[in-house]
């Protein structure tokens, strides 16, 4: 049996299981869902509910290696928390299996309401230029929530499988330059490997921005490194525009928590999630704009603007240097693209917001 009926079978045995009804709508669902080489089958169909018809998504890993059902029993787990605890919007679990013993994984969950949602998913560059500064207020709002779930609230079971982010400031300082020191092969090049810090100051005029970027953490590391912020909080981990549901309230939920794990000091875990959400927005500045000035306002009602502020600066040179050098060590064909020409311009840009 080879690997794509396999998985099939696998999908069949769930859906009809969980009660699922199987047209030929659903059939060619399957058949394209499980050829695309994705470690997940996910679809939303109707299923027979209490002598009811209600339409539910389903999801079924591919396999039941230990990496793939890790971060499947992390997302079931925390989604059954978070909507339990009512900490921010998320939807609800209404049957599921991550024990291989018990029979194959899955999880069944509600759907969104589609009448509510002109945006909803964002799958596109197309989708994510659509958030305005209403969905970045109500974005920050959500992601504080999700910030402020206390650790040692969390059930055991749940601690135990949260993914741990490693490093401190010092390790973050070591990240910064990890990037910045990577060698790549720009398109602006000579065509040997250069550091990526090079290319920067080049392309943004910016002369010695290694010693710049030193500067720059040595200046903040009181701000981000004080007593009050070397206690473990929860991240995300995977924080982007493609993982945000929007309604037509403007409100979000927060999609893909099969990362969510802890590191050590809270200001760099929001530094982690916003940064990646900011860079990963690069075709929206006004959006991006609006996330800045949200979470700097959120910490000014705390009377933190400068914790803010710091990490609004600290976020962009992060994500923003990381996603723009891994760019440049694409196939020269793929660099010359116009649509990552656009993307690494864009990221790039804001990097110079981070030395002002």
């Amino acid at each position: 049996m080879n690997r794509q009926i396999k998985y099939q079978k696998r999908v069949y045995d769930v859906l009809t299981e969980q009660k699922f009804i199987i047209g030929d709508t659903e059939r060619k669902i399957i058949q394209k869902r499980t050829a695309n080489g994705r470690r997940y089958f996910f679809m939303v169909a109707k299923r027979v509910e209490v002598k009811k018809t209600v339409e539910r998504f389903i999801k079924i890993p591919e396999n039941n290696r230990k990496k793939l059902l890790l971060p499947f029993q992390r997302q079931i787990e925390i989604a059954k928390y978070i909507k339990a605890h009512r900490i921010i919007n998320t939807r609800g679990v209404v049957a599921s299996n991550f024990d291989p013993k018990k029979g194959i994984p899955f999880v069944v969950m509600e759907t969104f309401p589609a009448r509510q949602s002109k945006i909803g998913f964002i799958e596109s560059d197309k989708g994510v230029e659509l958030l305005d500064v209403r969905e970045a207020k109500h974005t920050i709002d959500q992601l504080f929530k999700f910030h402020s779930i206390s650790i040692k609230s969390l059930p055991a079971r749940l601690t135990k499988i949260l993914k741990i982010y490693p490093g401190d400031y010092k390790g973050f300082r070591r990240e910064v330059f990890r990037y910045l020191n990577k060698k790549v092969k720009p398109l602006d090049g000579k065509g040997k490997a250069e550091p990526f810090h090079k290319v920067l100051e080049r392309r943004l005029e910016i002369s010695e921005i290694k010693n710049k970027t030193k500067e720059l953490l040595t200046r903040l590391e009181s701000i981000i490194n004080s007593k009050q912020n070397r206690v473990p909080s929860i991240v995300h981990g995977d924080m982007a525009p493609n993982n945000l549901y929007v309604f037509n309230s403007g409100d979000v939920e927060l999609l893909d928590l099969e990362w969510v794990g802890i590191f050590k000091n809270k200001a760099i875990a929001m530094i982690l999630d916003f940064g990646n959400l900011r860079a990963r927005s690069w075709s929206n500045e006004k959006f991006r704009n609006g996330l800045d000035d949200e979470l700097v306002k959120k910490y000014h009602v705390k009377g933190q603007e400068e914790i803010g502020k710091a990490i609004v600066q600290l976020s962009i040179l992060r994500s923003h240097v990381q996603l723009s050098g891994f760019f440049e060590n694409y196939e020269r064909a793929k660099q010359k693209d116009s649509l990552q020409t656009r993307r690494r311009k864009s990221t790039e840009r804001d990097i110079a917001k981070a030395f002002k």
